[in-house]
């Protein structure tokens, strides 16, 4: 009877783990971040008032609450969702073996093909949260970078897989292409400007995503 080993998940476990290099900038990361775009005055607007709620309130959101209150209003101005080939989902479990490891981790969030209506079949993106609680350590980036690892292993296509992890109101992105992991500057949620470019990163990810599925 085959055994496997656990592993932590956190991000130096697993860069050492699976030979991975950890690099701040490279072309598939820097060619989704190199946004432009208009965003809709009713969009600005509905955006400075999330924002004036997460810097009144933000601080003293649980991870729930971040997530109803904050994430899943900016998922939806970016307007992700496409019928029968992305939608978003959350707090969906992914499990699987790597080598001699076996995996198991919650995703906050993932984009994903659908499986019938209410079953991720195929993931691309992952998001993962993290709001320092007493007494609960918790590393986002390495909980993102297992289920981009398992999300590799699983589409088996040499197509880059994306990510991104929040703490607080500070967002990184991600890509994951082969062994090469690369990691964003960090965007500020509380600020206006990085705001609305999360939107347009936001919306640029549905376009290669959709890119991907037509390959």
């Amino acid at each position: 009877m085959e055994t496997y080993k656990k592993i932590r998940l956190e991000t130096d476990e697993l860069l050492f783990s699976f030979d991975l290099k950890r690099n701040r900038s490279c072309e598939i990361l820097d060619s989704w971040l190199n946004v432009s775009g208009l965003i809709t005055k009713e969009h600005q607007d509905f955006l400075e008032k999330l924002r004036q709620l997460q810097l009144e309130e933000g601080d003293f959101w649980n991870e729930e609450e971040l997530k109803m209150n904050f994430l899943a209003h900016i998922f939806y101005v970016a307007q992700l969702n496409e019928k029968d080939k992305i939608k978003l989902f959350y707090e969906r479990p992914l499990a699987g073996i790597i080598g001699e490891y076996k995996i198991n981790v919650k995703c906050d969030a993932l984009i994903a093909t659908p499986k019938g209506i209410g079953t991720p079949r195929k993931p691309y993106f992952f998001l993962q949260e993290f709001k320092k609680q007493k007494g609960q350590e918790n590393d986002a980036e390495g909980q993102m970078l297992a289920a981009m690892l398992l999300a590799q292993l699983e589409n088996d296509n040499n197509l880059p897989i994306y990510g991104s992890y929040l703490q607080g109101s500070t967002w990184r992105f991600t890509t994951l292409h082969g062994k090469n992991y690369c990691v964003s500057q960090s965007y500020d949620a509380n600020q206006k400007e990085d705001l609305e470019k999360l939107i347009l990163i936001l919306r640029k990810l549905k376009v290669l995503i959709l890119s991907q599925i037509e390959q």
